[in-house]
């Protein structure tokens, strides 16, 4: 795990309806910003909104914000271009290779108070067992088997 993600500060859980509410939004506005698009193979839901423990940090808060954020991977084809309505994330670096590190961040997104994190993949990378392994170990799920927890929140056929 980086660093500065072991220096949060303490989080005041939502309780688990509330979650499932934001989740939801979070879900439905990335699918109808990112979709339908052919170069898009796969869209997963990865932590805290999943595992139960989004919430509000403790002033100052966490990478900019005040409360937890929406982190979603989405697997693409090797030309696919990332949408001109994200910012690239200078922090989201579990790559050696940083031409692959393709964070990107929307403030804001879900009631004007939530954080969106994308974590882009392409198709060469993910059929990649070095970066499959060294994305398993910063916490992404690269496989069906991944000990990670998440959602499938599309999957082209």
């Amino acid at each position: 795990m980086e660093e500065y993600l072991k220096k949060r500060p303490q989080k005041k859980v939502f309780q688990k309806e509330e979650i499932d509410s934001l989740r939801n939004q979070a879900i439905d506005k990335i699918k109808s910003k990112l979709l339908p698009d052919i170069k898009i193979i796969k869209i997963i839901l990865i932590g805290s909104s999943i595992k139960n423990s989004f919430g509000e940090y403790q002033p100052p808060g966490f990478r900019g914000s005040l409360f937890s954020d929406f982190d979603f991977i989405v697997f693409v084809e090797d030309d696919y271009t990332i949408p001109q309505w994200l910012d690239r994330e200078p922090d989201g670096k579990p790559f050696a290779d940083d031409s692959i590190n393709l964070a990107y961040r929307n403030k804001k997104f879900i009631e004007d108070k939530y954080d969106i994190e994308i974590f882009f993949i392409r198709k060469s990378n993910m059929q990649d067992s070095k970066i499959q392994e060294l994305g398993e170990f910063a916490g992404i799920p690269m496989s069906t088997d991944s000990k990670h927890k998440y959602w499938i929140i599309y999957f082209k056929d």
